[in-house]
């Protein structure tokens, strides 16, 4: 009981140094060094910058480069089946930090019914020896 016991106090204290030593550390696109990319990967992340080149190789998704699994044509039928992203929930702030807070809770819970269950088995099992040392009237 005792290893639970101070295991547990162990996690609870490791885990908030580790979010004190992240505190510390400045973060954010204004800590970043910059870096220098290439002309390509700059007009693959900005696309709307550079004017679209009809001389170029075929931008249709007919002649495409991609294996033939790969390559998908849009009908109107295929479109109708799509679920409406309008009902979609997103996860929040604070549904995402009752995850831990619920685990929290659930081990609690469970060394508090292992306790108890071991304090009735010893409490048991000295009641049978206080029987079996007294007389029989």
């Amino acid at each position: 009981m005792t290893t639970l016991v101070s295991l547990l106090l162990f996690l609870i204290l490791s885990s908030s140094t580790i979010t004190r030593a992240q505190e510390r550390a400045p973060h954010g696109l204004a800590y970043e060094s910059p870096m220098a990319i290439s002309p390509e990967a700059y007009d693959f992340f900005h696309p709307d910058t550079q004017p679209q080149r009809g001389n170029g190789p075929c931008f249709s998704p007919e002649c495409s480069t991609l294996p033939e699994a790969a390559t998908v044509l849009s009908t109107p039928a295929h479109e109708s089946t799509a679920p409406p992203d309008a009902g979609k929930k997103r996860l929040g702030a604070g549904s995402i930090a009752s995850i831990p807070i619920g685990l929290v809770f659930a081990l609690l819970a469970g060394v508090g019914v292992y306790y108890v269950v071991m304090t009735r088995q010893t409490n048991a099992a000295r009641a049978k020896a206080a029987q079996q040392l007294q007389p029989a009237v």
